[in-house]
């Protein structure tokens, strides 16, 4: 025996050293990673926007939206972009290849932009364009509320500080404010006294710019000191801006801006309002912070930040008296109980694979093993931090469905040691040597043919495939680790625990056991299965018919991308008529929000009144829509722990649908729709078509039918499209003889109407201190208004509406236009540049390949009926799933093929790894018998455990085959060779059947977004034990050569 081999597999010392480093690692891993519920993926993708006030739709769509557009497009790494045109501002949504790295992705983007801006109009007032990064999960991590019955605008002004206070801390990407109003210092105009002064608007606005300004003016050197020139002229106080001279009229009066606006510094106009009701109390009105954290960030650290500001800013003397700060929304805790729940799993199936060792081979052995799956775990923790991975719920699961894989080298092992010590009674030194040179080559070849097997899913792409990926990076670096520690730590160890009970010459019981059933065994194949090759032809035909009929199954089956998981957040959105106003709205969350605070299974309930909920904005594509309208009222709901409550949390989504639209029955017309986030990374609508064509009208129409027809199908909820319902629009032209007439020109008349209508900013108030500085706007004060902000509310006062000309002349704004009222589409929508309009529906009782498939006969009648130009594509769940099921389809024929080329070396030759590859369709039989009797969707997650099933399959076809042939060299026959090796390995299959089926029982039952997976294994399992016994000894008979004949001699 070599120094080397006996220092490492039989003296104790290496090993001792391995476990305590193992160990170590594992701790200060498990104690340091940050951790999440799900992987906060790197995903490149950004949200470019750009402001032009004033702008129309239509114009930003030519002038702003299409620039960018044409420099995007060509980008490196691009996989999509779509863009929304809205009043005054455009969108861009662009997404590159998920494996692009995110740095290289947004240096692109904004050169892109740049160039691009260089297109944009010559009009001052367009602002430069943004880009925000988006992460795959652009939700808050925590949520606060400030309220308190205190004066509105010291509400907001706290509000304000604690934006700033929250956002300089080092974790924090932003904070989202709802239902704040900032304050700003607004000049409100009189056009009545400026028209009998003969002023025009646009002369007061250029005398407020003009006035508030501060300048450098250099340096002044005497010969004896040096004085900075500096100009103070920004206003500081309000009675300075009042007192602010416009002009002079003829008598030389000086009319000042008192004269002719009210000026104030107050709250400005109300666009949202929140409220938010714990544990079913009363709804109490307040302003809502929704922390987001950066890209990779501890989603912990950021909750105990602001969690420990809050506290530090309460406690202060200058904290406002009765305002208080409540925490309505923390993913902490979500996180925490989503552990737990897999924690439970967990530790089962470490019992579970305990207890069924301790009952197959001995307690001693059971023990050594047990003690190996913690630590293995712990050491993969240890691989996953190295590699810069958080630790998440992928990472556990991975870790759960390696449990089974893994186990099987463990049973190898103490199998090895139980024989070599119990039965045939050698040392434990030869018993150590004896096992690592019996099984080391088989443990090697299996662990790699199950890591090959897991290289389908590394290689989906797209969002879904990096979030997948992160469990066949776990398990392939468990099934390493396992290796590793099955041969350096546990037959090392294994010293203490069987050298001296192998001294006991009594026979155990599971040995007695294990030998009479292997005899039964061994006669029963001999005599049924393997007495001629004809009769093994039999089995081997009748399985593979079983095997066909189970493919044919497949094609009946549904299918979907992601099974419905149990999650205590849902956000449901409401959208009005496009014409209601923030009081139709406040009307309609009323009533729902009566209902939702009602129901003893939800905790927590935010209002956003004229704002959707942050829970149905997380995607890329919801980001693109506009969060904030009058129109729109969302909710966000936060439901109990799932063991306080009698149902899953998807399973409340129809009694939460209908349950609002019963309280809001005598408010027609109200859209609603419930998004639940689920183990779903894309929050967007399963269903999705995009109609495209080059007129928007047309496309309306398109969009008005096929939603029609998507009623008509079964299992379509919250049926909507991207574009809303059109808007009315009270269009102008201009009577150009006329503006020359009154010698006015266009750009004069327009500015002087935006100036009547808006509140556009035109500077900002000097505020004393680090607050920022407050918003200067310029406006009309309306009769019809009273003390509130806004626009006319009477179409007569429009009517008498003037224009102030050069020469001080009021000319009535009828004289100089005409106009119509026209509908128009609220947004300008593209999709890869191209005008189009998306449908969405969400699923009930249905997959959406169901749905798609029930509608698809209709859309091609449809599309037949358009006009030329116009046609539909399929997006959403069918062209992700397309994608992933093709790339993952390919992969797997690669994977299977580095399987038989890698078995083809071991074995040397072509015959035999045939036979162990033989067993994976056959397996598979199994899997799709289960689902087809139990009902079960095909899903991305099933796929995933078939892909799983693949390498236990190969696992175990490999010993056999190897045992097998032990057994023929010895000189045994073909027939009695299959028989003795399918009979010797017949508790070492059972064990690994065993352990992996009953370890994934409590994973499967946890959570039904892991049934699928689990059940897939489960059934795949029942079926390739007994193709491993039954089948393999039949393949093995009619592909095998005797060892003289002359293929056996040659091989």
């Amino acid at each position: 025996m070599r120094p080397i081999t006996r220092k490492l597999f039989v003296q104790t010392l290496v090993g001792r050293l391995l476990l305590g480093m193992v160990v170590l690692a594992g701790l200060l891993s498990y104690n340091n990673m940050v951790r999440e519920n799900y992987p906060d993926l790197e995903i490149p993708q950004a949200i470019v926007m750009t402001f032009w006030p004033g702008a129309a739709p239509e114009q930003i769509e030519k002038e702003i939206t299409k620039h960018l557009e044409d420099e995007i497009r060509s980008l490196k790494g691009l996989k999509s972009f779509s863009s929304g045109s809205y009043n005054s501002y455009s969108m861009v949504a662009v997404e590159f290849d998920a494996d692009m790295p995110m740095v290289e992705s947004m240096q692109l983007l904004r050169a892109a932009v740049d160039k691009a801006e260089a297109e944009f109009p010559a009009d001052g007032s367009i602002e430069k364009p943004d880009i925000e990064e988006m992460s795959v999960s652009n939700m808050p991590v925590i949520s606060w509320v400030l309220s308190g019955d205190v004066d509105d605008i010291l509400l907001s002004d706290t509000a304000k500080r604690l934006e700033t206070q929250f956002e300089n801390l080092p974790l924090v990407k932003k904070v989202n404010l709802n239902g704040m109003r900032e304050k700003s210092l607004h000049v409100r105009l009189r056009m009545d006294r400026l028209r009998d002064l003969g002023i025009s608007p646009l002369l007061v606005r250029e005398r407020l710019q003009s006035a508030n300004h501060d300048m450098a003016w250099g340096e002044f050197e005497s010969d004896e000191n040096t004085f900075n020139l500096y100009l103070s002229g920004r206003f500081v106080t309000v009675e300075q801006v009042r007192q602010l001279p416009i002009t002079r009229l003829s008598d030389n009066r000086p009319v000042r801006l008192g004269e002719v606006a009210e000026v104030s510094h107050r709250l400005d106009r109300e666009v949202s309002r929140t409220f938010f009701s714990v544990n079913n109390q009363a709804f109490e009105p307040g302003i809502t912070l929704d922390v987001l954290k950066h890209p990779g960030a501890d989603t912990f650290a950021v909750i105990g930040s602001t969690q420990q500001k809050v506290d530090q800013l309460t406690s202060r003397s200058d904290w406002p008296q009765g305002l208080s700060l409540s925490r309505v929304s923390d993913d902490g805790e979500l996180i925490e109980l989503a552990f737990n729940d897999i924690s439970s799993s967990m530790k089962q199936a470490v019992v579970i694979v305990f207890v069924v060792l301790m009952l197959l081979l001995s307690w001693r052995e059971a023990l050594v093993a047990g003690i190996a799956l913690p630590v293995t775990l712990l050491a993969t923790l240890a691989v996953m931090a190295s590699f810069g991975y958080s630790f998440n719920s992928m990472i556990m699961i991975g870790m759960v469905l390696a449990l089974g894989l893994m186990v099987d080298v463990y049973i190898l092992v103490m199998e090895g040691m139980h024989e070599g010590l119990y039965v045939k009674k050698l040392s434990f030194a030869e018993a150590a040597i004896e096992t690592v040179r019996q099984f080391i080559l088989p443990a090697t070849a299996g662990q790699l043919t199950t890591i090959l097997a897991m290289v389908p899913m590394m290689m989906v792409g797209g969002i879904d495939g990096k979030f997948i990926r992160i469990l066949p990076i776990t398990i392939t670096v468990t099934l390493l680790i396992s290796l590793f520690i099955a041969f350096l730590i546990c037959i090392p160890l294994s010293r203490y625990m069987l050298e001296k009970a192998a001294n006991n010459d009594k026979e155990l019981l599971i040995d007695k056991l294990s030998s009479r059933y292997r005899h039964r065994l061994r006669q029963w194949l001999t005599t049924y299965v393997l007495k001629s090759k004809r009769r093994a032809g039999v089995w081997v035909g009748g399985t593979l018919v079983l095997f066909v009929a189970s493919i044919m199954l497949v094609g009946l089956m549904p299918s979907e991308m992601y099974p419905e998981a149990d999650d205590r957040k849902i956000g449901v959105s409401l959208v009005l008529a496009p014409d209601a106003t923030l009081e139709q709205s406040q009307r309609a969350a009323d009533k729902a929000g009566e209902f939702l605070r009602q129901q003893p299974w939800i905790e927590k309930v935010i209002t956003y009144v004229g704002a959707k909920s942050p829970m149905t904005t997380a995607s890329l594509n919801d980001a693109l829509l506009p969060s904030q309208e009058w129109n729109q009222v969302g909710f966000s709901l936060t439901l109990y722990p799932k063991d306080q409550r009698d149902k899953l949390s998807f399973e409340y989504l129809e009694e939460i649908r209908e349950g609002i639209q019963q309280a809001l029955h005598d408010e027609p017309g109200i859209e609603v729709s419930l998004v639940h986030i689920g183990g779903n990374p894309d929050t967007s609508a399963p269903i999705q078509i995009d109609l495209i064509g080059p007129d928007y009208n047309q496309l309306i129409a398109n969009a008005a039918e096929v939603k029609a027809a998507l009623a008509q199908v079964p299992g379509s909820s919250d049926i909507n499209d991207n574009l809303g319902p059109a808007r009315y629009e009270v269009r102008f032209s201009f009577k150009h003889e006329m503006l020359s007439f009154h010698q006015l020109s266009e750009s004069e008349v327009s500015q002087q109407i935006r100036v009547a209508m808006e509140q556009d900013e035109i500077g900002h108030f000097k505020i004393e201190g680090i607050d920022d500085d407050a918003k200067m706007r310029l406006s009309v004060l309306w009769p019809s208004r009273g003390e509130s902000l806004g626009g006319p509310r009477h179409l007569s006062e429009m009517q008498l509406l003037h224009i102030i000309s050069q020469d001080g002349r009021a000319v009535p704004l009828t004289d100089l236009v005409d106009y119509q009222i026209v509908e128009t589409p609220r947004v300008f929508v593209h999709k890869e540049g191209q005008r189009a309009v998306t449908v969405a529906s969400r699923t009930e009782g249905r997959t959406a390949g169901e749905v798609i498939t029930g509608l698809l006969p209709q859309l091609e009648q449809l599309q037949a009926e358009w006009p030329t130009g116009y046609y539909y594509q399929l997006g959403g769940e069918m062209a992700k799933a397309d994608e992933s099921y093709s790339a993952m389809g390919t992969a797997f024929v690669l994977a299977m093929f580095s399987i038989f080329v890698l078995l083809t070396l071991m074995f040397n030759s072509f015959a035999q790894p045939a036979i162990i590859l033989l067993i994976v369709p056959l397996a598979l039989m199994g899997t799709f018998f289960g689902y087809f009797l139990s009902g079960t969707a095909m899903s991305f997650s099933g796929l995933i455990g078939i892909v799983s099933l693949a390498g236990i399959a190969v696992n175990n076809g490999i010993v056999l085959v190897d045992t097998m042939n032990r057994h023929l060299k010895r000189g045994e026959s073909v027939a009695q060779a299959a028989a003795y090796g399918a009979a010797e390995r017949l508790r070492p299959i059972l064990s690994t059947s065993l352990t992996t089926i009953l370890s994934l029982l409590p994973l499967a039952y946890s959570d039904p977004q892991w049934y699928p997976l689990c059940i897939a294994i489960i059934y795949g399992l029942v079926a390739s034990t007994i193709i491993a016994i039954v089948i393999i000894p039949a393949l093995y008979i009619l592909l095998t050569k005797p060892l003289g004949s002359p293929v056996a001699q040659q091989a």
